[in-house]
Formats: structure tokens, sequence, C-alpha cells
């Protein structure tokens, strides 16, 4: 999350390629900000917290790409950032493995072993 916004305001860093890549680039991002973010956060507020958070950081890098002139602000980017972070959450919500490392009770377990 400290590298992203950097990354943003670099124009030697924009993507290669056509815009698909780009987007690409901006779900697997944030699917993975979201992951983590999701994974580590225990209650409810925390995890709407953090995720409040990331919608934020990835319109705030947007609006600072907006200021460069090398470079552009674009709601489609905004818009895939917003994919990746409901993909992290189905994917957190439905893979089976993912959904016993959220769990509380998996968390308690682990922890009585310490």
């Amino acid at each position: 999350m400290v590298i992203l916004p950097w990354i943003g305001s670099e124009p030697s860093l924009a993507p290669p390629g056509d815009g698909y890549t780009d987007k690409l680039l901006h779900i697997l991002c944030f699917a993975g900000l979201g992951s983590v973010a999701l994974w580590t956060y225990r209650s409810r507020w925390g995890r709407i917290g953090v995720m409040l958070f990331l919608v934020a950081l990835g319109i705030g890098v947007e609006l600072v790409q907006g200021m460069i002139p090398e470079r552009q602000a674009s709601v489609e980017d905004v818009a895939a950032d917003m994919v990746g972070l409901v993909l992290a959450f189905i994917l957190l919500r439905h893979w089976p493995l993912a959904r016993d490392m959220l769990s509380d009770r998996v968390w308690k377990a682990g922890r009585q072993g310490d």
C-alpha cells in the first residue's frame, strides 16, 4: 500500500501494452491487497474499514495520476480496483481453505497450542 501511490505517480512505470493489461494489473493488485486485508482483520468493522481505505487508496492514486502531465486519471481504473476487491471477497468467502483461515474458530484453535 505504500508503494502503490509511488508507482501511480511515476510516468516511467506506466504499464506497457493496451488498456486491458492496465485493467488486469489493477484487478490483480487490488485482489491481492483485499485478500490480505480481509484475512488479516478479524472483526467485521475492521474488514469494512480496511476495504473502505482500499477504495480511497484506489481513488487517491487516480487523483494523483490526474495531476501528473504524463499520466491520466481513469474512472475505469477505479472500477477495475473495485472488481479486484470484490474478487478478493468472493475468493475468501467461497474458497474452503481461505474460508477456514478467516474463521475465528480456526484462529483460536491455533492460538491454544502457543
